[in-house]
């Protein structure tokens, strides 16, 4: 065999490794930069999510068989039968509505104290709301964001807050 061919397969190995190695590198680069990306994504989809639940929805008079888009509010006031609309919805259906992989809950508070309003909040079903305390203890998350939004309900001003997590 000619001693040319055996330094072309023994350079040809070499960097054939060398090339798996960077490949598999900038593989799991490129997945640890996506899985830190996380945080930024919950935290715009939050955003978007109390941005839905602040306007009237569409249509803007809209029931549980009519909704396209939820929201809350009509002429900038929280509706408090657009509330049980939302309620009374499954959770996988609402969460399809906001188009978000995220898990969230939704709750009202009045100066710290959590309202009952039809119900003590609605989201994931392992948020506890034992005597509209709200206990957050049970879930397992790797990112958490919150957002307080005011709205107009009753004469007064309330919070409006938001939980998503992935």
């Amino acid at each position: 065999m000619n001693k040319q061919a055996q330094i072309w397969i023994t350079d040809f190995i070499i960097g054939f490794l060398i090339f798996s190695l960077g490949a598999v590198m900038s593989i799991k680069f490129i997945f640890h930069m996506m899985a830190e990306d996380n945080f930024a994504e919950i935290q715009n989809e939050a955003q978007v999510i109390s941005e839905f639940l602040m306007s009237e929805g569409v249509p803007n008079n809209w029931n549980n068989e009519t909704v396209i888009r939820l929201g809350l509010t009509t002429d900038n006031i929280l509706n408090s039968t657009k509330l049980g609309y939302f309620y009374d919805l499954n959770y996988s259906v609402s969460r399809d509505y906001f188009n978000t992989k995220f898990d969230y809950f939704v709750f009202f508070q009045d100066n710290g104290t959590v309202m009952n309003i039809t119900t003590c909040g609605y989201g994931h079903p392992d948020v506890q709301t034992d005597n509209c305390s709200i206990n957050i203890s049970g879930l397992t998350y790797d990112d958490f964001v919150y957002v307080k939004r005011l709205v107009p309900y009753n004469n007064s001003i309330i919070e409006m807050v938001i939980y998503l997590w992935a």
